[in-house]
């Protein structure tokens, strides 16, 4: 039990004049793969307490890890799950770890381990927005998806301690969704990467304005529907850059191959990404469901005029730093497009208020903030624990 680890170990604790610092914490971090969450909070979470990084992927932060645990790649999240969680239980039942932090559900089959469940999206939200958009016959289709994403996502944020999310609308729905209670979910917003603001004054002056879309070529993106009105307005003078792959992947290269205007690139790499983000100058955001958007706050950070389906996470990242039109209108978003492709001035003034929305986006507080609720949760846990005798654990590296 957490209040057991807590009270038995002897760990120094550090002080601050006579304010006494928080005690270093035992946590355990797991992720099927390296998210943008776990790149920028561990290399601070790991100066703090110590760290162990439980994941299926090749890529690890660069943070001082008390010790890596890997495990193969699996085809299905929930196979990946049932591996993850057995190695947190088992490092929980050795007395290796007070607390979880666990990224996206994939710790549903934890047992026994107290968790933070980070929740960057509802998959549960989205299966329900799709399938109000389909007639009642083809809506089975949605049953593999609600026992394969759903339910763990279900089992996770109610068994969680806490859950942290990064927007106000993701909090809405996961209590609407899951019966959370308010106290239960913290809002802690994503952050804007300073090579992505410093973009922004290193954008070269084009004969004409680019367009770019980056994301999932999924039907819950919007991109397809917005292509082929695109393929149908001749009189729109620019380039359309789309980043990503999908099941969409098909339907959009036949819109590439009757429209030399649409560029499809497939999924990019980092230093392609900051090409397309410095060359282009209009994001098209489409997206009928959104946890946050960090994406979209890479174009707003970068400069970009925004054009988004009025969604409630979009609207409370992009402010009025962009322009709104009403979700599925594909032909509206396209028209606001055009006038924007026909007026630079008009790009000019979005991309300095998209910018400068995006410079509200902290890293350094989302850091402080996940770090408070941790200590927060443990605190929390520790208390309603009954006392323990105290027991000696051999720790090792």
């Amino acid at each position: 039990m957490i209040g057991r680890n807590l009270r038995r170990r002897t760990m120094p604790r550090h002080f601050i004049g006579k304010h006494r610092a928080a005690p270093r914490l035992r946590l355990a971090w797991v992720e099927e793969w390296m998210s943008t969450l776990a790149k920028e909070m561990l290399p601070y979470l790991a100066e703090r307490h110590e760290i162990t990084y439980v994941t299926a992927g090749e890529e690890i932060p660069d943070a001082d890890f008390v010790r890596v645990i890997r495990e193969k790649r699996r085809r299905h999240m929930n196979v990946a799950g049932f591996a993850l969680s057995s190695d947190v239980n088992r490092l929980y039942r050795d007395g290796l770890v007070d607390l979880a932090l666990v990224w996206s559900s994939v710790g549903f089959a934890l047992r026994g381990v107290p968790f933070i469940n980070l929740a960057g999206g509802s998959v549960f939200a989205e299966i329900r927005l799709a399938a109000a958009r389909m007639p009642l016959y083809r809506r089975a289709r949605f049953l593999t998806g609600l026992v394969h994403f759903a339910l763990p996502e279900t089992l996770c944020n109610k068994r969680a301690a806490r859950v942290i999310v990064p927007s106000s609308a993701l909090k809405n729905d996961l209590m609407r969704l899951h019966g959370l209670a308010d106290p239960k979910v913290s809002v802690v917003p994503h952050g804007t990467e300073p090579e992505h603001m410093a973009l922004y004054d290193r954008k070269p002056a084009g004969p004409a304005p680019k367009i770019l879309f980056v994301g999932r070529l999924h039907p819950g993106k919007g991109i397809a529907a917005v292509v082929d009105e695109f393929s149908r307005r001749r009189d729109i003078d620019a380039e359309f850059l789309i980043l990503g792959d999908g099941p969409d992947r098909d339907r959009m290269q036949k819109a590439t191959a009757e429209d030399d205007r649409v560029k499809l690139l497939g999924h990019v790499g980092k230093s392609d990404l900051k090409w397309a983000l410095s060359t282009t100058d209009i994001f098209a955001f489409p997206s009928f469901y959104e946890g946050f958007g960090l994406s979209l706050l890479e174009a707003m950070a970068s400069g970009h005029a925004c054009v988004c389906y009025d969604i409630p996470a979009t609207r409370e990242v992009l402010g009025d730093g962009g322009i709104l039109v009403r979700p599925g209108d594909a032909a509206a978003l396209v028209d606001e497009i055009a006038r924007l492709v026909k007026t630079p001035d008009r790009v000019s003034f979005y991309s300095a208020r998209a910018h400068q929305r995006a410079g509200r986006f902290s890293w350094d507080h989302a850091r402080r903030a996940i770090d408070r609720v941790i200590g927060e949760t443990a605190a929390e846990i520790l208390a309603r624990q009954p006392m323990a005798p105290t027991k000696t654990v051999s720790l090792y590296r």
